[in-house]
This record gives C-alpha cells, structure tokens and sequence, in this order.
C-alpha cells in the first residue's frame, strides 16, 4: 500500500462499544495494517505500560473505550519518533483547549496530508510542537516505506 492511500480511522469510525484488550488490539492492528510490514503495533503489555505511565486512563471493567482508542492510535504513531516523556507533553498540548474527538480527528487528518504531501507547510493553527511531532512521523513512515521498496 502506498504511504499516500492510507487512511488513520476518524472519531467516529472507532467502535463505540466498549472493548476487550484483544479486541482492541485486533482494532489498532487492522488500522495500522498497511503501516506496520506484519509486526504488531501495540501489544498488551504496551498498553498496560501507557495505562501505567498516565498517557491513558485505565480500562474500565477490563474494557477500553473509545477515548482510550484514539489516544492509542496517537501514542502507537508518536512512539516511532518520540519518547514517552515527550509523548505526554505534546498529547497535552493538543489537548488543552479542544476536546479529544477534535484533536484526535485533526491529528488524523495532518497525518494523512503530510503522507499525501510530505513537503507541505505547517498548518498555522496547531502549537509548533504538535505540527512538528505529526510531521515527524510521517517522515519516519516514508524513510520505513522507502527502505522496504528498496530492500525487499
């Protein structure tokens, strides 16, 4: 698949229901599918350890919601390029100010520009460091996806 095709879920493409761990994993594996050259993107244990370091809320009766979805999805791109130190500092500045649909759903939509356009310019709306960190990551995915087309 091709870098520009890819498509991060929105708000409301995430489950509603409340899910187990393994059906979220299922979720965030089949979201990063076309991203992830058959290695899982997350796995309990890792988000055990984003529960543990407060970049999520713990499950609720053993179930994720989707608020813990898109902070997933979040952290599971950040953590390409980013420390968990980091992670939180920027989740929480795009956090402040605007819910987390808003956020998460501008976060998608800035990832999928920059892999369509990877040399377009920051978007003027968004504190520098969330911009930078979204662009950072869509460099990472087309360097994984460059070296994968050219060592097959």
């Amino acid at each position: 698949m091709e870098l520009e095709a890819f498509h991060c879920p929105r708000w409301e493409e995430l489950p509603q229901l409340a899910l187990y761990m393994d059906q979220v994993l299922l979720v965030l594996s089949t979201a990063f599918a076309p991203l992830s050259a058959g290695q899982p993107p997350v796995t309990a244990s890792m988000i055990n350890n984003y529960v543990k370091l407060k970049l999520t809320a713990p499950a609720e009766k053993k179930k994720y919601n989707r608020e813990h979805l898109a902070r997933f999805v979040m952290i599971c791109l950040f953590k390409k390029v980013l420390s968990m130190q980091e992670i939180a500092a920027v989740l929480e500045r795009m956090l402040a100010g605007q819910s987390l649909p808003a956020a998460y759903d501008r976060f998608a939509a800035e990832l999928e520009r920059l892999l369509a356009a990877p040399d377009a310019p920051a978007p003027q709306d968004s504190p520098n460091c969330v911009a930078l960190s979204i662009r950072a990551v869509a460099c990472k995915l087309w360097v994984e996806a460059d070296l994968a087309k050219n060592n097959p």
